[in-house]
């Protein structure tokens, strides 16, 4: 059984930080330069683009 108590090991994202990447992947027109510029895996940017 796992302990409940253990803290997950995915980043969560709130929506601003969302919103923003995605604007500078529109402004740059650069998903990889948009996540190197966030610290994110550029598939993050992929994803919610979709």
């Amino acid at each position: 059984m796992k302990d409940s108590s253990q803290p997950s090991k995915r980043r969560r994202y709130d929506a601003a930080f969302r919103a923003e990447a995605l604007r500078l992947a529109g402004e740059s027109r650069s998903t990889q330069a948009a996540a190197r510029a966030m610290n994110i895996d550029p598939k993050r940017i992929y994803k919610g683009l979709r």
